[in-house]
């Protein structure tokens, strides 16, 4: 019983060594094809190839245990397994409006696989949820405070609304958005989420039982101690204190 356990910690010992951190061509050592590997394609929101997304291949049974790999000039991949139980990843950094964003990308099937090989494709979405492991929307998220002495006490009837100031994140032209924070005791409440991720003209109004009401807006993020005005521009943040792709919006009626 003792040399069956020293045995199974050396076979575990061998494999971390083969796989921890281990950067992955896409090709075996002989440079010929094999059908344990991993392949795919990686394309955008309009189905054109990624060049240079970055393919994480994640040993599920031995922990900080991967291969990496990434896309070339067509969007394919193709990476070298050895035995064991994997999940497949693919991120990309985007720069824009001078901001470095990280986007995680949807992959057409996210069950794990073993060494045996798999295909995974995936693709870049503005919006969505993302799949299991990962937790989340593709979108970005905006939280909603209303400020001290406002009388508001129903705020997920405050109907905002998004204009588009230029292209979105992946170039596309977006589409005005109109929607509420999500119901109290709810997930969503104080909160717009899966916002494709843009520049925007943000306005709102709170739809009272006697009428609408104009609604002034601060950006929070940016323009904590500023005056509140009828409209704002308002744009994600990569990485905030409170998470990624993230904006933060004052609101009151006064």
């Amino acid at each position: 019983m003792k040399m069956r356990t020293h045995y199974i910690q050396l076979m575990a010992v061998i494999i971390l060594a083969f796989s921890c951190d281990k950067k992955a061509s896409g090709e075996d050592d002989s440079g010929s094809s094999t059908d344990k590997v991993v392949k795919g394609k990686v394309t955008d929101t309009q189905g054109r190839p990624i060049k240079g997304a970055t393919i994480l291949i994640d040993n599920t049974l031995i922990y900080n245990s991967y291969l990496t790999g990434s896309t070339g000039d067509d969007g394919t991949y193709r990476i070298k397994l050895f035995t064991g139980s994997w999940q497949a990843y693919a991120e990309m950094n985007v720069t824009y409006q001078g901001k470095t964003y990280k986007i995680d990308l949807h992959p057409d099937n996210a069950q794990g696989f073993g060494g045996d090989g798999a295909i995974r494709n995936f693709q870049w979405k503005l919006t969505g949820d993302k799949s299991v492991p990962l937790t989340g929307d593709y979108g970005g998220t905006i939280i909603l405070d209303k400020q001290f002495g406002s009388s508001i006490y129903d705020s997920e009837n405050i109907e905002f609304t998004l204009t588009p100031t230029g292209p979105l994140i992946d170039g596309s032209t977006g589409q005005v958005i109109k929607m509420k924070h999500g119901q109290p005791s709810t997930n969503n409440y104080g909160k717009l989420v899966d916002i494709p991720i843009g520049y925007y003209t943000m306005t709102a109004v709170y739809q009272s039982s006697t009428g609408n009401i104009p609604i002034k807006l601060r950006d929070k993020e940016h323009n904590r101690t500023g005056a509140f005005a009828s409209s704002i521009q308002l744009y994600f943040e990569p990485t905030t204190s409170y998470g990624y792709d993230m904006a933060n919006v004052e609101y009151t009626e006064n």
